[in-house]
């Protein structure tokens, strides 16, 4: 898409060359440059591929996680119950995650304040699987040197074969992906054999196939295009920083005027900085950008620029990488104030979150009850004069075994409860329980309706029992009144 500017007068009759004025067009996109990092080690980049390990241990190893017998995480969404080791959520406590959602938020909030985009860099989930497909590429195809002479040269049977090589194997690790991640949902025991004799069902498959597909083109293809212009965590992380945020930065100082020299030189005496121009810090970006030009959006934290400014500046004997974790202030002599109040009351707001959480997880009563009431009839009178109301018991066990539970009604007017009087609940699982009032002869009798109280209390307790109760109300019809 292109643009054209309007000027008083354009290229003189006759041709010739247009004047200062003519239209001028002005392309307004930016064709895509296909990004080839350099593959560069030092002590950020191993601590860093350390974090990485570990990310990738824990996604792959939580879904065979065991506890008692059943999976230890699991979301399962056909039964609506969430089990995360010993603990096991229902519908009602929801509420919970959303807590939990938040505390991850705010979190993430106070780590921007505090470090910048560190997140991004070093535990984002599509950083750390742009760097496991990079990886598989760099091993396949060469570093970044044979790359470019690959594209240069064109096609060819070997670059076709080791292209072909590379989309199989990063399409089986989209797959593993997406069949870990699924088995977040689905236990993983029972999956993969149902994968491996392809007895799955249309939407099973294309829930398997669309993550895969999503990692594949987003973490493989698109790679830092997704952080350019897909994630709004970039666009709106500017606000979060303050002068005393770390971020990555280049001793300006120190570093200019840059320019290349030989290696015995005295920069002094060539009127040079630190600086050799060897554009190493920004070949080993993942984003393409070049650090000494300031601090960008593009810049993720991952500290790739400093380990390469370390080993140049080692090389030359010019002392510390002039690329280097700092601040504003930092950057400007200013001492940094690691207290600071919105840190501080992210940090106190995210600590009162998980105190409160941890405390209503603990003392969480194992046991649910909602009373539900028939939606089709308030009542109904049958040809005795007896009054009837519908309910269902929604019986919730929260916990991880199967638990027997005692139903009881109180009210003021003398009801004939028509129901179980006990109901077996399996561990994490919800049983509705139809039951029956009756008031003998309510017709002929005058009131507005009273409330009814229903109360579960779990059997084989020792001591004091697990007792819940919800209140609901008992109706009558109206020309008794």
């Amino acid at each position: 898409m292109s643009t054209a500017g309007t000027a008083s007068g354009g290229a003189k009759a006759g041709g010739g060359a247009p004047s200062a004025d003519a239209p001028q067009t002005v392309s307004l996109y930016e064709r895509w440059k296909r990004i080839h990092p350099l593959w560069v080690s030092g002590g950020w980049q191993t601590w860093r591929r350390v974090v990485l390990v570990v990310l990738l241990l824990v996604f792959y190893a939580s879904p065979w996680l065991r506890w008692n017998g059943e999976p230890g995480v699991l979301f399962d969404l056909e039964h609506r119950r969430f089990t995360i080791f010993w603990t096991t959520f229902v519908p009602e406590e929801f509420v919970l995650l959303a807590w939990l959602l938040l505390i991850a938020a705010l979190t993430l909030f106070t780590v921007t304040i505090a470090a910048g985009r560190v997140f991004c860099g070093w535990a984002c989930p599509q950083t750390v699987w742009t760097l496991v497909y990079f990886s598989i590429e760099r091993f396949i195809e060469g570093d970044r040197n044979a790359r470019l002479r690959a594209e240069k040269n064109g096609w060819t049977r070997s670059r076709l074969a080791r292209k072909a090589l590379k989309i199989t194997i990063w399409a089986a690790l989209a797959l593993s992906i997406s069949i870990t991640f699924v088995g977040y949902f689905v236990p993983i025991r029972e999956l993969l054999p149902r994968i491996a004799t392809f007895d799955l069902g249309k939407w099973e498959t294309i829930a398997i196939l669309l993550p895969a597909a999503g990692s594949f083109v987003g973490s493989g293809v698109l790679r830092e295009q997704v952080c350019f212009h897909m994630c709004p965590y970039a666009r709106f992380q500017s606000v979060m920083f303050d002068r005393d945020s770390l971020i990555i930065s280049y001793d300006v100082d120190r570093g200019e005027p840059r320019g290349k020299r030989r290696k015995d030189a005295d920069p002094a005496s060539l009127g040079l900085g630190s600086c050799v121009d060897c554009m190493k810090c920004v070949h080993v970006c993942p984003t393409g950008i070049d650090i000494r030009n300031g601090l960008q959006y593009q810049c993720i934290g991952c500290a790739a620029c400093i380990d390469a400014c370390t080993d140049v500046m080692g090389r030359m004997g010019y002392g510390e990488s002039l690329v280097r974790y700092s601040s504003e202030n930092r950057d400007q002599g200013v001492e940094r104030h690691w207290l600071r109040p919105r840190l501080v009351g992210y940090a106190t707001l995210i600590l009162v979150l998980v105190g409160l959480f941890g405390w209503v997880v603990t003392h969480r009563v194992p046991m649910g009850l909602t009373i539900v009431r028939d939606r089709n009839r308030l009542y109904r009178v049958d040809w005795d004069g007896n009054v009837e109301n519908v309910y269902t018991l929604r019986i919730s066990n929260r916990a991880d075994e199967s638990h027997q539970y005692a139903i009881e009604v109180d009210s003021p007017l003398d009801l004939v409860y028509d129901g179980p009087s006990t109901v077996e609940v399996a561990g994490g699982a919800l049983a509705a329980v139809p039951v029956r009032l009756d008031l003998l002869g309510g017709e002929g009798v005058v009131t507005e309706g009273v409330d009814v109280v229903f109360r579960i209390r779990r059997l084989g307790d020792e001591g004091r029992p697990v007792v819940v109760e919800d209140v609901s109300r008992f109706h009558v019809p109206k020309e008794a009144r």
